[in-house]
């Protein structure tokens, strides 16, 4: 295939690549907020968390290696996302899909204010996404899964797991994949197996290494934590019997009138709520005991507010909406009015380069402007997500391959984003996934209701069989 076959991605990705020098330029040297202190301070003791998974912090102490400093981690980021765009393309292309469908299944991911933002910033997700991705791309590399490929799908999606625990499930889709995509019975079998204990591999050695430091054989110790969040914009202790030690975590706001979960969870008041539990009972164990008691008294009102917030991933714009009122962590806007040096913040900046934050105009402003119209709406996401869908049940000529890889992009995509709704709380930034991953199975869509073109890569064609004439 020639290069002008990859003309349209190829300006698409010139042009992203401008815009990420922009931000570099404009907000130097990044973005440290929200878990990123904790997350520099790895570089210096790299050790498991009990409140989040720190493979980001391998990451980290590899840059470190090179230079400590902020802006270092921002650029590196800003290349992962090009590349993680690159791979997009790349995939789709082997797929089968065309040059314009595959290249505008990559817009979003590389002109998407909030992927920009998240990029600057000292955060996972970037990491998270690109090993999600190259993880999908090699399970589903060749039509019918081969064994090599399948248990380094499965290892990357291990270590992806291992930046941001949330992808757990994703071994179900995993699963699923194998099940659908090869050609056996047998060998289905074999690749499930396979792909299970690929992704182990990764998952069981951080646990072995958090319970060398912590005595627990886990990853992290903040389920009971998160799911308690889940719970304080509607529980009412009325309701239900409440052990007298787990009173403190009964909200003391009314019903209607409560604050951003995060509030309840990291916040208030040293997120511990003071709580003394007793003998052999952590505070994690006591928030997730209260949670799970809230959520058998008030099923419905648990379910009401999950639909509420899966539905809130399709809305347009993003800002606040219900008790939530972080919507502007994930814009340049925030940054440009804003104070980003405070005593949580500068620390973690004067310790890795000393180069504290600054905003340079006009491309601050310019950006600032830019993230408030440039993005994937919540109802486009929504159009892409159920097109993909309808490419499930629409005949191809594929035999089914890119169906079985168009179920994996949305299992995993869609699992990604809806899961916090249904185990923590929505944050806008959960949403990065699928707006990496529903756009590339639309495009597959696509590609499976038309016929294929000269542009297209097509299967190989099997060895012919010749018959010699006796």
């Amino acid at each position: 295939m020639k290069w002008r076959d990859h003309t349209p991605f190829l300006a698409l990705l010139g042009l992203g690549a401008v815009l990420r020098v922009v931000v570099q330029l404009s907000f130097p040297p990044g973005f440290v907020f929200s878990d990123g202190p904790g997350y520099l301070a790895l570089v210096d003791h790299l050790h498991p968390l009990e409140d989040r998974v720190a493979g980001y912090g391998l990451f980290l102490d590899g840059l470190a290696r090179v230079s400590r400093e902020v802006w270092l981690v921002t650029l590196v980021q800003h290349l992962l996302g090009l590349a993680t765009a690159t791979l997009a393309y790349a995939l789709l292309r082997r797929w089968g899909a065309g040059r314009w469908p595959a290249a505008l299944a990559t817009v979003p991911v590389l002109f998407d204010g909030m992927q920009l933002v998240l990029e600057h910033s000292v955060l996972s997700d970037v990491l998270f996404n690109l090993l999600v991705l190259a993880g999908l791309g090699a399970l589903a590399w060749h039509p019918r899964p081969q064994l090599a490929t399948t248990m380094l799908g499965g290892l990357l999606l291990g270590a992806a797991v291992c930046v941001r625990v949330v992808g757990q499930p994703m071994v179900v889709a995993a699963v699923v994949f194998c099940l659908l995509a090869a050609a056996t019975w047998r060998t289905r079998l074999v690749h499930a197996v396979a792909v299970t204990a690929a992704i182990c591999v990764p998952v069981l050695g951080y646990a072995a290494w958090y319970h060398h430091d912590h005595g627990v054989f886990a990853m992290s110790e903040s389920g009971g934590r998160a799911l308690y969040m889940r719970t304080t914009a509607w529980v009412d202790c009325g309701t239900f019997s409440v052990p007298d030690y787990e009173q403190p975590l009964c909200p003391e706001e009314p019903v209607g009138q409560r604050l951003d979960p995060t509030e309840y969870g990291w916040h208030s008041p040293d997120s511990t709520h003071g709580l003394t539990p007793p003998p052999g009972t952590t505070v994690d164990e006591a928030e997730h005991d209260f949670a799970v008691r809230a959520i058998r008294a008030q099923p419905w009102d648990y379910t009401r507010t999950v639909l509420r917030d899966i539905a809130l991933n399709f809305w347009v714009p993003r800002d606040d909406q219900f008790e939530y009122d972080t919507a502007d962590k994930w814009s340049f806007a925030r940054y440009v009015d804003r104070e980003q040096l405070t005593s949580f913040t500068a620390p973690a900046y004067r310790a890795h380069g000393g180069e504290l934050p600054t905003v340079r105009q006009p491309g601050a402003s310019w950006l600032a402007a830019y993230g408030t119209k440039v993005y994937l709406w919540g109802p486009a996401l929504l159009v892409l997500f159920l097109l993909a869908l309808a490419a499930l049940f629409v005949p191809g000529r594929d035999r089914g391959a890119r169906r079985s890889v168009i179920v994996l992009l949305l299992l995993v995509g869609g699992g990604l984003m809806v899961a916090p709704d249904v185990l923590a709380e929505f944050v806008w930034r959960y949403q990065l996934p699928a707006i990496l991953l529903v756009p590339m199975a639309a495009a597959l869509w696509w590609t499976r209701r038309r016929r294929p073109r000269h542009d297209e890569q097509q299967p190989e064609p099997g060895p012919r069989i010749r018959y010699a004439h006796t």
